[in-house]
């Protein structure tokens, strides 16, 4: 190993923040993925040979749910799924941001020209973390029995 990545001159706090994120959102799609699988059995096969993205995987899982007849349980499903395909927009726009030097000579992620701060990368892995959770009761509860 010759530590190049090394020469990034970049926190550890920040390292962390974008760690976490990334790891919880990883959570989120596999829980989204599951739900998935449990509406229609077989979907997790199709992820890897068809390529499906985050953005994917949140369409067919929003899709899903709205072709659910019994309306108590579509009820319960739809916002998560919801929240899934919203929070995959505001991961892309973390993932893909641009890195660049803050006001305070920091390096960060930008996108738009805005800075992506801790406390921001924290919140959206708050919300990548909740809207898992959702899922993963729905897998274990309403979703358990298909």
């Amino acid at each position: 190993m010759t530590d190049e990545r090394l020469r990034i001159p970049i926190d550890d706090p920040y390292l962390h923040a974008l760690g976490l994120a990334i790891v919880a959102f990883a959570r989120l799609e596999w829980n989204a993925s599951y739900c998935c699988e449990r509406l229609e059995p077989g979907y997790i096969a199709t992820i890897e040979p068809r390529r499906k993205t985050a953005g994917k995987i949140a369409s067919d899982l929003v899709k899903m749910v709205a072709a659910v007849t019994d309306p108590v349980l579509r009820g319960a499903i739809a916002e998560p799924a919801d929240e899934f395909k919203a929070l995959v927009e505001d991961r892309n726009g973390l993932l893909h941001g641009k890195p660049a030097t803050a006001l305070n000579g920091d390096q960060r992620l930008f996108r738009g020209g805005h800075e992506w701060s801790i406390p921001e990368v924290n919140e959206l892995a708050d919300a990548f973390v909740r809207t898992s959770l959702k899922l993963n009761a729905l897998l274990y509860n309403e979703l358990a029995a298909l």
